[in-house]
């Protein structure tokens, strides 16, 4: 499930029913993933995810399992493309063919619920999920990462690069999407989809919890952001307002990119699984008539499953395949709701080791990097996915996650006119009104936006970048918290000005000689002339080192500047290299030369074992060669030490122990997932 509202204990009234509803929904998906299974688990069983497994002998009716009809909305993934005989067989089973994919070989269908195993038993079917409910994840931004020295120094804005915005729409007439100050009305918002309005099946749903829709929303019409989240996520991505006089202005972080609305939330925040992969596949099948290059997912789901078969992770791989950049939140679970730090927190997509994950860094307002600090809200490492083998044995992706942070705290950009969440929360609004509103936000669903507009300028640059440069280029050169581990801050804090200046350095026709097969492994990536830029960066008047490593797959740590002198085959965005696995386009493959010899081998700093390393002491381990060089790297250990004290999560799961009486009480303060920060005194975000 996928969550975007933190709350207080001092919301009351009318939003309470609300919250109840809200939270009913987190425990009846978030607490999925704590289940074990007891018996040995044999095929056809072993193809269900851990969510539909229980649902066959659960009575409790979610937007995907109706038990008074005896029937489950679930997604089927088949081995292959999806055959005639696999659509004959669902058809005669008594199923409907809701929804067919692209992105991924499978389905959305509306099964029999003494159908489901006998389906699964079919060698042609490969996995079958769960439809989870999907909702969002819920200037100084400038200077803080250093896109106002870029814009200075090489006018970089992102112009002519697409961003497709995954979420509860975009509000086209705001201010900060117009083209010159929305002259004419001419928005940058050039393509749009809605495929929320269309899932009348979770209208239905909600309709019967009490919590009605719009029935705009219904009917596709309204301002095309009736919740407000998707139009300050797209305004923190690209919005342009530069202000005037001693006022400072709200500029996102590629205030020229154009904008690609894909509608997958409706006018309460929600949808599901399916309405994101079908606007995934909606973006790869325009991605090149709407030049779309970034696609930005604040939202995520409360899945259990391994991001081997987890139907949202083999969506975005197929994406970044195609060489779309795909940027996602972590998620807000960084913390329980005893005030404890949780450990294995990140949802999904972002537990894939593809796209760009990222967490929230607390800037306590300040331009400097120095007093930077992790949110204690942003969800941390490593990830929980798991797989059951046949002889029952539980076996956890636990990859390194996020990949970097970036500002998520207190973050100002366009407010939707006549939204839910400034109706329901109108301290939320900063600024403004009308067509010129203005509101505050925090959590990793605004860090991800920031890091879409940074890849937008880095697109700008270097067109020639596949996403997996994009991701190894920004880990490379991020900053280093004071004392945040490897899977607290990923490779560190948001440097857009490093980041463009060691992009500015590469080949331009990277992409074209990749996906020819023109450039070997070696091959030079450096333009004629140039060479590899000091690794050091100015950021208002504080100058910090790069961190000088990145993740590979999630599984390896990697250093040195052979990494950007020498062509690396796991920069060809098809190939996934995850411990000793490597696949070409989902396709495993052997005897593939991955990296050269040169490039350092930093795992052993880290520890076979821990991944509990500050970054810190990761990047003055490099510099103090402690890293060994290697031709194929090594590989962290599946096990993960913790420490005295540390909640390690199998999953994206509540606090045990949540008093649930007339409604649920909560602990002062604490994020329950993507979204608004709200604290003890309804503040915004942390101090």
């Amino acid at each position: 499930m996928i969550k975007g509202l933190a709350v207080s204990p001092l919301i009351k009234g009318r939003n309470r029913k609300f919250l109840t509803i809200a939270l009913t929904l987190v425990l009846v998906f978030g607490l999925l993933p704590l289940t074990r299974t007891q018996a040995v688990v044999t095929a056809p069983i072993s193809k269900l995810s851990a969510a539909l497994q229980q649902a066959l002998n659960s009575t409790v009716s979610t937007v995907w399992s109706d038990p008074s009809r005896q029937r489950l909305r679930v997604l089927i993934q088949s081995n292959g493309p999806f055959s005639s005989s696999l659509n004959t067989a669902i058809i005669a089973s008594g199923g409907t063919i809701v929804r067919q994919f692209t992105s991924i070989n499978g389905v959305l269908a509306d099964l029999p619920k003494n159908q489901v195993l006998t389906l699964a038993a079919r060698s042609d079917v490969d996995r079958m999920s769960a439809d989870h409910l999907a909702q969002m994840s819920a200037s100084h931004l400038e200077v803080a990462t250093g896109a106002d020295k870029v814009r200075t120094s090489s006018g970089l804005d992102g112009s002519g690069v697409g961003i497709a915005i995954l979420d509860s729409g975009i509000m086209a007439s705001h201010s900060e999407f117009g083209i010159l100050g929305n002259l004419l009305g001419l928005s940058r918002v050039t393509g749009k989809v809605d495929i929320a309005s269309t899932n009348v099946n979770l209208a239905q749903y909600l309709l019967r919890l009490g919590l009605v829709t719009s029935l705009l929303d219904l009917l596709g019409l309204g301002n095309g952001d009736g919740y407000g989240h998707g139009s300050h996520v797209a305004g923190t991505a690209a919005g342009r307002n530069n202000g005037s006089g001693s006022y400072r202005g709200f500029n996102g972080i590629a205030p020229n990119a154009n904008l690609i609305d894909v509608r997958v939330l409706n006018s309460r925040g929600v949808g599901q699984t399916s309405d994101v992969i079908a606007g995934i596949d909606w973006v790869i099948a325009n991605r090149t008539a709407r030049n779309i290059k970034v696609m930005n997912l604040s939202l995520g789901a409360a899945s259990s499953e391994t991001y081997l078969t987890d139907p949202l992770c083999r969506a975005v791989r197929r994406a970044v395949a195609s060489g779309i950049t795909v940027v996602c939140a972590g998620g807000n679970w960084g913390q329980t709701a005893n005030g404890l730090e949780q450990y294995g927190s990140i949802t999904s997509p972002g537990d894939d080791p593809s796209v760009i994950t990222v967490g929230a860094d607390n800037t306590h307002q300040t331009d400097g990097q120095s007093d930077d600090t992790v949110t204690y809200f942003s969800s941390r490492g490593p990830t929980r996915g798991n797989w059951i083998d046949s002889s029952n044995v539980k076996h956890y992706d636990n990859l390194l996650k996020p990949d970097l942070i970036a500002p998520g705290n207190r973050i100002v950009a366009a407010e939707s006119r006549g939204s839910w969440l400034i109706y329901e929360y109108p301290q939320l609004h900063n600024s403004g009104s009308g067509l010129n509103a203005f509101m505050q936000l925090s959590g990793t669903s605004i860090a991800s936006p920031t890091v879409a507009g940074a890849a937008a300028l880095l697109l700008q640059k270097n067109p020639g970048l596949t996403p997996p440069l994009v991701k190894a280029i920004l880990q490379y050169t991020a900053g280093q918290t004071a004392s945040a581990n490897l899977i607290q801050q990923g490779a560190g804090k948001l440097n857009i000005d490093g980041a463009v200046q060691l992009a500015g350095v590469l080949r331009t026709d990277l992409s074209t000689a990749i996906s020819r097969n023109t450039i070997r492994v070696g091959d030079s990536m450096l333009r004629t002339g140039a060479s590899m830029p000091t690794q050091r960066t100015t950021i208002a008047g504080q100058t910090f080192s790069w961190g000088g490593y990145i993740f590979a797959g999630g599984s390896h740590i990697l250093a040195g500047q052979d990494l950007f002198r020498k062509y690396q085959s796991i920069y060809n965005p098809a190939i996934v290299w995850v411990r000793d696995r490597v696949t070409n386009n989902e396709t495993p493959i052997t005897n593939s030369a991955l990296i050269t010899p040169g490039v350092i081998g930093a795992d052993v700093i880290a520890g076979s074992s821990s991944v509990f390393v500050s970054g810190i002491a990761m990047s003055g381990g490099i510099t103090a060669g402690q890293g060994i060089t290697l031709s194929e790297g090594i590989t962290l250990s599946e096990g993960v030490v913790l420490g005295d004290g540390i909640t390690l999560s199998e999953g994206v799961t509540l606090s045990e122990g949540i008093p649930a009486a007339e409604g649920i009480t909560l602990s002062e303060g604490i994020t329950l997932s993507e979204g608004i920060t709200l604290s003890e005194s309804l503040g915004l975000g942390e101090p």
